[in-house]
This record gives C-alpha cells, sequence and structure tokens, in this order.
C-alpha cells in the first residue's frame, strides 16, 4: 500500500510534511517523482516544467524562486524515510539514472527500494547498472489506447522487453472484479496472475475500489492518494469486519463517481507511528 506523492491530500504532494503524513498514517511505501535540474540537482518535483521553463534548463535557485514552496532536494527525501517506510522511485527521464541508484542503495536494502518508470529506457538503464534492483514499468491508458487486438498480452510484452520486474498500471486498465466495464483489457489482472508476474494498480482512491482491490490476491499492491482510508480498509478486511460487496464509507471521493466519500475526508484518525518497515516489493 503506497502513499502517492506521500499522503497527497494531507499534505502538498511530494513535500517532507507529505511523507511525514504517511509515515504516521501506516503506509507500507511512499512515492516520489525525481527529476534534475539545470545545475545538477536531483530534486522532488512532479511537473517537468515550472511556470513554462523546463526543470532540466533551469538551476535548482531559480526553480525555488519559481515555486510556491520549496522543492524538496532528492537526498532530503531519502533521509526522511530511511529506517522508516519503503520508498517507490518514479524517475521521470532518462539521463541520470546513476545518481538515482547511488543515493538511494546507500540508505536503504534492495527490499525497500523499487524504481518506476513511464520510460522503458529508464527501466532498461537502472536494471543495467544494477540487475538486482527491483524495477516497475508504469503505463498510462493513453499507450495502449490504439493496440486493444494485443491489450491484455501487449503489457508484460513491454515489461520483459525493458527487463521490469513488475507492472504498476492505471486502474482503467485493470478493473477490479465485478466491476468491468467491458473494455478491452478488462482480463489484465487475470492475464498477470496466468503469467504469475506482479501488478500495481494506480490512483485508487474510491472507499469502493479501496476494498475491490485490495481484496483482490491477483493485485500486489496499490498506489493511493489516501494511505490512512487505505490502511483502515485493510486492516477491516483481515479483520473480517467488512463483508464482500459492503461499503466501507459512503460520499463522493474524488475523481470516483461510483464511489462515495465527501472530498474533503482524507482518511481515519492517524495510528501511532511505529518503527517497523515493511517491505515495498512485491514477492
Amino acid at each position: 500500500m503506497i502513499a502517492h506523492r506521500g499522503a497527497s491530500r494531507e499534505a502538498p504532494e511530494n513535500t517532507p510534511a507529505a511523507f511525514e503524513a504517511a509515515i504516521a498514517l501506516g503506509a507500507d511505501a511512499v512515492e516520489l517523482d525525481v527529476r534534475r535540474t539545470a545545475d545538477g540537482v536531483l530534486v522532488v518535483h512532479h511537473n517537468a516544467s515550472r511556470r513554462g521553463m523546463p526543470l532540466a534548463l533551469i538551476t535548482y535557485p531559480t526553480l525555488v524562486r519559481l515555486s510556491r514552496r520549496e522543492p524538496p532536494h532528492f537526498e532530503t527525501v531519502l533521509d526522511l524515510c530511511a529506517g522508516r517506510i519503503a520508498v517507490d522511485i518514479e524517475v521521470k527521464e532518462p539521463g541520470y539514472e546513476a545518481e538515482v541508484i547511488e543515493a538511494a542503495s546507500r540508505r536503504f536494502p534492495r527490499d525497500q527500494l523499487l524504481y518506476t518508470s513511464f520510460d522503458e529506457s529508464v527501466v532498461s538503464a537502472i536494471k543495467h547498472l544494477d540487475p538486482q534492483a527491483r524495477c516497475g514499468l508504469l503505463l498510462g491508458p493513453g499507450r495502449l489506447r490504439s493496440r486493444t487486438q494485443r491489450y491484455e498480452g501487449l503489457p508484460f510484452d513491454l515489461a520483459e522487453r525493458c527487463g521490469a520486474d513488475l507492472l504498476a498500471v492505471h486502474q482503467w486498465l485493470a478493473p477490479p472484479r465485478g466491476r468491468s466495464r467491458r473494455v478491452a483489457g478488462a482480463g489484465l489482472l487475470a492475464e498477470a496472475q496466468a503469467r504469475g508476474f506482479p501488478i500495481m494498480v494506480w490512483t485508487v482512491d474510491g472507499p469502493q475500489r479501496l476494498h475491490a482491490y485490495l481484496a483482490d490476491g491477483r493485485v500486489a499492491g496499490i498506489i493511493t492518494d489516501l494511505p490512512g482510508l487505505a490502511v483502515e480498509t485493510r486492516r477491516e478486511l483481515r479483520s473480517g469486519a467488512i463483508g464482500e460487496g459492503t461499503k466501507t464509507r459512503r460520499g463522493a471521493a474524488r475523481g470516483e463517481q461510483d464511489d462515495f466519500m465527501p472530498a474533503h475526508v482524507t482518511g481515519p484518525t492517524r495510528p501511532t507511528l511505529t518503527d517497523r518497515v515493511r517491505p515495498v516489493i512485491p514477492r
């Protein structure tokens, strides 16, 4: 259960506060985005540009000046998380894979590290630099839109081609049991199970979908903006408190028209922080 850019409903995404909140809420891991500025600074930042200026063409001081809040250095976030929570590092573009691996591997054991990217060349480069590193290929709906004839098999072909150890797909590509929209790819989870290939799903926020994916043994992990709600839902599932087909909440969750939860609700009360660190890597 991975907190998307930290607990991004509790605090601004990709900030130390969001990562601290995810730890306090009991997430298994945090997901973060890493880019490199023109002066070689690795920074935790999602967008490729700031106020129309590409990060790759501006210095870190310029980025800070253009931002409402100071984007954290990559190593600052790694130091915050090391020994407390696992990390899913999304490398946004090629060219600095070696620097990312060097910084992360000095602070984390392998079973606490996952590298992901939408760019197959990034995954290939990381596997070349560190064959034992665990890597995931990210896929969104647009990547497969025109390839419905080979929808189920293609994601695994792409993963094999770049050496990825798992797939991380948008929830539209892998509907949970009983929620198929009769679109191509409704069997992606079944295909993953048949191949014995781990698959994670992003970004799962609606209460009903959280319940469905967390209860589905074919899903190796989820990425969510609501780690508190996800942790509580998983706890209830494990205790048998939630029956099949029942709902944990009602109301409308952002971006989930068929899941009901008030948009301002971000999850349950934070549990006590413990020193227990859970592995992020699906086995």
